[in-house]
């Protein structure tokens, strides 16, 4: 029985991507006869299922960690057989082999979240010091193996996977749609707000595409990130963080999803959309052909009249949003989470068998 100890951190605030990623892979394991050890590192008081905890600053814990090489995780998880830490950064782990997820790296932008700057020296310790390194694409661990100098075998792909919730969800009602501020048709964005979601592009291909979408609404849901503010804009409703029971549904009434990233390590949000059979216009970031394919609607991120011409022709041509609708939940349904932790298990057996 393999017993893991992972890292709930992630899931101490309303989850975002990582969160959600730490929970879907958590719950699959769990269900492969994973026993899991969760332990969680935060002074602030946060919502949490974890079983182990140290209640001090995650800055404090990783200073030391970076500065002094302790306190070791063996402290606070105990017996186990590996430590995944699935938040880019790996604690250190004492005679425990660790595993770290590196979802992609946007914290070497310019425009890189705060505290992104620490990740660029985090890390690095940690994939030099890991016994395996996952990614959720191709193009990501190309990336990694491109940005630290580590043997390649050690760097795995676990492509993310879509919650069953999205297959078949029923859209909410009208009256649950006006109590958030939106009417039908209406075109959806998700995603924290942020510099490389790219939405003030999206808003004004919305205003050049008015025309086409007379009637239409652009509903944007997701926490305030970091960066500008999005401007005031005609036609357009900012519905705020969405919870995981809300946004099936919201996905679902919808017309169209867009998601004009400029970068995403994989981009689950055009997936999940696709599940639940929602044509998307998706940016053209590094690995959006790996994980969608031709199953969406892709377009260079950085073109306003691109989205534009995007949202025009799906807005206007319903055969077109049926074609997408068809090959979007085709393509959604070879990623699951029973594979993720599949190819995740293979990545801690390999290295139990390092020994």
């Amino acid at each position: 029985m393999l017993r893991v100890a992972l890292d709930w951190t992630p899931l101490l605030d309303p989850p975002t991507g990582v969160g959600r990623y730490t929970a879907q892979l958590a719950s699959a394991l769990t269900a492969r006869g994973v026993v899991l050890t969760r332990y969680a590192i935060s002074r602030g008081a946060g919502r949490s299922e974890a079983t182990a905890r140290w209640r001090v600053p995650t800055k404090v814990v990783q200073g030391a960690w970076r500065r002094f090489g302790k306190p070791s995780i063996e402290h606070l998880v105990g017996d186990v057989d590996i430590v995944h830490a699935p938040n880019f950064v790996l604690p250190v782990t004492g005679s425990i082999p660790g595993v770290v997820t590196i979802h992609d790296l946007s914290f070497l932008s310019d425009t890189a979240f705060p505290g992104g700057h620490r990740l660029r020296d985090l890390v690095p310790w940690s994939v030099q010091r890991a016994a395996r390194v996952l990614v959720p694409t191709e193009v990501v661990k190309n990336e990694v193996l491109d940005y630290v100098a580590i043997p390649p075998e050690r760097v795995v792909v676990t492509h993310e996977g879509v919650s069953q919730v999205f297959y078949g969800a029923t859209p909410l009602s009208a009256s649950v749609l006006a109590e958030m501020g939106v009417r039908p048709p209406f075109a959806l964005a998700v995603g924290t707000i942020e510099p490389r979601k790219n939405l003030p592009r999206l808003l004004d291909a919305w205003r050049r595409a008015q025309d086409a979408l007379e009637g239409w609404r652009l509903v944007i849901a997701g926490p305030q990130g970091w960066g500008p503010r999005l401007v005031e804009t005609p036609g357009v409703t900012l519905v705020g963080w969405v919870g995981d029971e809300t946004l099936p549904g919201l996905l679902a009434a919808a017309e169209l999803f867009c998601y004009p990233s400029t970068y995403e390590g994989f981009g689950l949000p055009p997936l999940e959309a696709m599940a639940a059979g929602v044509p998307a216009i998706v940016g053209r970031y590094s690995a959006a052909p790996e994980v969608l394919g031709d199953a969406a609607e892709l377009v260079d991120p950085l073109d306003v009249d691109a989205i534009a011409g995007a949202l025009e022709r799906l807005a206007t041509d319903d055969e077109l949003r049926r074609s997408y609708s068809r090959a979007g939940k085709a393509r959604a349904a070879s990623f699951t989470w029973e594979r993720t932790a599949a190819a995740t298990l293979s990545a801690y057996r390999a290295t139990l068998d390092d020994g």
